[in-house]
């Protein structure tokens, strides 16, 4: 065990490497949460205002919107240590 500190985010004993490694797959995900995010509002936004007759497909549609733009919300939120990341 080295004599440097571990990371306050992470419980004891978790090496640096995990640590790091968990944390640039962390950031590598903003975009891909980001761009999901966007086509999902953009499918909400369409499918809310065409697609009257397929309830549904309407409610799967623009609850993923809202699920993917809280999950958006939380990610900022851990990224700025507002928030911790929930198991």
């Amino acid at each position: 065990m080295s004599n440097s500190p571990e990371p306050s985010c992470l419980p004891p004993g978790i090496p640096k490497s995990i640590s790091k490694l968990h944390s640039l797959a962390f950031r590598d995900l903003e975009g891909r949460i980001s761009d999901c995010e966007s086509m999902a509002q953009i499918a909400a936004q369409l499918i809310c205002k065409h697609a009257s007759g397929y309830g549904k497909l309407v409610f799967a549609v623009c609850n993923t919107g809202r699920m993917l733009k809280a999950l958006m919300a939380d990610y900022y939120a851990a990224w700025h240590n507002e928030k911790p990341i929930e198991p």
